[in-house]
């Protein structure tokens, strides 16, 4: 029993440890970003007062935002007057919260849960996929 412990948390152990290594380089970059910005705003203005400036927080969407993604994708859908890729979709749906549109991982995780979302409504018979001219697939409610 002990070694299904051990495996597990030897499993979790690597997440965390892989999850501190991209956070690293995220803050490195966000670091240098944020020295880029200051150096500008100094040669802009040189007095500006930089140290007076507090950082903003943004909220991070919580997992009763996404709970609703099947129904939303619908609604989106139902609205729509043609029908729509499913990152057209997606970002509907983020900017229809109010969420950061900038937000790379939240724009990925949100064209994964839409796609998702709607491969499960195509299984139902709600949608329907047509392939446009070319690659592109485009969703609407089914017929």
């Amino acid at each position: 029993m002990t070694d299904h412990v051990i495996a597990a948390l030897v499993e979790r152990r690597r997440d965390v440890a892989g999850q501190i290594t991209t956070m690293s380089g995220q803050l490195q970059q966000l670091q240098a970003d944020l020295s880029s910005l200051d150096a500008v705003i100094r040669q802009i203005d040189p007095d500006y007062p930089l140290e007076t400036l507090r950082p903003r927080y943004r909220r991070q969407p919580s997992a009763a935002e996404f709970g609703s993604i099947s129904r939303t994708v619908l609604d989106v859908l139902r609205r729509a007057e043609s029908p729509m890729s499913a990152k057209e979709i997606a970002g509907k749906i983020i900017a229809e919260r109010g969420l950061n549109m900038g937000d790379r991982a939240l724009t990925r995780s949100m064209n994964k849960r839409v796609d998702m979302a709607l491969r499960y409504q195509r299984t139902n018979g709600l949608v329907a996929a047509r392939k446009d001219d070319g690659a592109m697939v485009r969703w609407e409610v089914g017929k």
